[in-house]
Order: structure tokens, then C-alpha cells, then sequence
């Protein structure tokens, strides 16, 4: 009866050269190979040996053994080629976790900063033609004259096709004036807006805006540093199926809280044809 050989024994790295010796599992783990060497017999001139001795002579000798076993097991793994694909995937691997440690963002320690993400760049809106009340305010806020201008000029431009309501008007004067002003100002209805319904009008559009002084009649209260009343003719020309042209006459109220705020439209007190 023939015995096949077993793919998991080998030579024992103890067995000498020249010389035939048993077949005994290869150890697999650590744990096995220590009890392997706790099982190594001493040679006959080491255990003969006694005392210091001897405990330097097993040192060496189990240095020796560990040397020898290293390189039998090199020597065995040089007998057993690596397949071939074990390197590609080791590479597929190592591509992979590059490739996400260089996406995934990130903030060390060390102050590295995340990589910048490809943003999405939306479309171009078509640009307005007219001016934003909005961006112009910080440069006439100095001015109470400059602040009243604008809020008139913005207040009674009127595209009652386009804005729908005559809050449109309320809105594009906002930066000039003070929230509750806003708020009433939207909370009444509007006249002019009405009458250029009627007319069906496309577009009311201040083409002269004189800022002045208003009569002594007129004026509510004296002027001081934080509250001034001025007087506002706006002349206005409408595109309508038959264009007209009218005029308003509006005393504004402009206000700041103190000297180092920004005047800022506070009440509209009289409007005269």
C-alpha cells in the first residue's frame, strides 16, 4: 500500500544533512512554533555543560537554530512562486484607497487642507437694465437730499404689466425707507397704480425729480440733526395706448436714529396733483 505525500509536511529544518528523517506537519502558527522549540532537544555537549556555562552555550545555540530556520523558511518560499494576481490586486488595492484618501475631504492635524471639490457653476441670468436700488443705498445714505431721490424715483416708477401690484414699487424703494413705512405703504392701495391699469399702461417712468423745500404750510415741524422734511416734484411720463404725462408733489419725512447712522425714509406726508 503506497502513500501519497502530503501537500502540507515538509523536511524538518533540524534534519541534517545527508541524513533520512520522519515527516511531521510544518507548524502554522506562532503558538506552534513555540512549543516546537520548547520540545528541541539540547545537543549532548551543551547538557553536559553546567552553570553560566551552559546558559551561555544554549543561547548561542538557539540563535544559531533560530538563523537556520529563518532561512529554511526563505529558501521554501522561494520554491512557492506567487501567483500572479495577487500583485494586481495588491495594486488594484493600493489604487483604490489612494484614490479615496485624495477625494474623501478631510482636515488634519497638521493643517492640511481638504481638497476643493469641482463646484457646479449655474447659468447666467440675463442682466437688468435698470439699476438696483439695493446696491446704490449705502452711497446715499449720507444724505437725506440724496435719500429722498432715490426713494421718490424708485417709489413711483410703475410697470403695472410686469410688477402685477404696486407692492412691486414699495419694494424697489425699500432700501431707502424704514420698515414700517414699507409695511403701510403695502398695506394701502395705490392710486396712481389703479389709473394706469385703467389706462392700460405699460409703464410709468419719472423723467424729472426735483428735491427741494416745502412751504411753510407744508412743513409738519421744524428740521433738527436727526430728522429733516423736504419737498419732492416728480414729473412722470406713461406709455400707454394713448402716452400722457402727470406730476406728483410728495413731502418726505427722512430720519436717523442718531449722527453716525443713515438718514433713511420715514413717512410720506402729502401727495398733491
Amino acid at each position: 500500500m503506497t502513500h501519497e505525500k502530503d501537500p502540507h509536511t515538509s523536511e524538518s529544518p533540524s534534519a541534517s544533512p545527508g541524513r533520512t528523517s520522519g515527516r511531521a506537519p510544518v507548524p502554522q502558527t506562532p503558538a506552534e512554533w513555540r512549543e516546537l522549540l520548547r520540545r528541541e532537544e539540547l545537543p549532548p555537549e551543551i547538557t553536559e555543560l553546567r552553570g553560566r556555562k551552559r546558559r551561555k552555550a544554549k543561547r548561542r545555540w538557539h540563535s544559531a537554530r533560530r538563523d537556520e530556520r529563518t532561512e529554511w523558511i526563505r529558501e521554501e518560499r522561494k520554491k512557492t512562486p506567487t501567483p500572479a494576481v495577487v500583485p494586481v490586486i495588491a495594486l488594484l488595492v493600493a489604487a483604490a484607497v489612494a484614490g479615496a484618501a485624495w477625494l474623501w475631504p478631510h482636515d488634519g492635524g497638521d493643517g492640511a487642507k481638504p481638497k476643493a471639490s469641482p463646484s457646479v457653476v449655474a447659468p447666467e441670468e440675463p442682466a437688468s437694465t435698470s439699476p438696483t436700488p439695493a446696491a446704490s443705498a449705502p452711497a446715499v445714505a449720507d444724505k437725506p437730499e440724496a435719500v429722498a431721490k432715490a426713494f421718490v424715483t424708485a417709489y413711483t416708477a410703475r410697470r403695472p404689466v410686469q410688477d402685477g401690484s404696486h407692492k412691486a414699487a414699495v419694494e424697489r424703494a425699500a432700501p431707502y425707507a424704514s420698515a414700517p413705512l414699507v409695511q403701510n405703504l403695502k398695506a394701502h392701495d395705490d392710486r396712481d397704480f389703479n389709473e394706469l391699469v385703467a389706462a392700460q399702461a405699460t409703464e410709468a417712468k419719472p423723467t424729472k425729480v426735483d428735491i427741494g423745500q416745502p412751504s411753510a404750510k407744508d412743513r409738519p415741524a421744524p428740521d433738527t440733526s436727526v430728522r429733516v422734511y423736504l419737498q419732492a416734484d416728480v414729473e412722470l411720463t406713461v406709455t400707454a395706448t394713448e402716452p400722457y404725462s402727470y406730476t406728483r408733489h410728495l413731502t418726505i419725512e427722512v430720519a436717523r436714529a442718531d449722527a453716525a447712522s443713515h438718514w433713511m425714509v420715514t413717512r410720506v406726508l402729502g401727495l398733491k396733483e
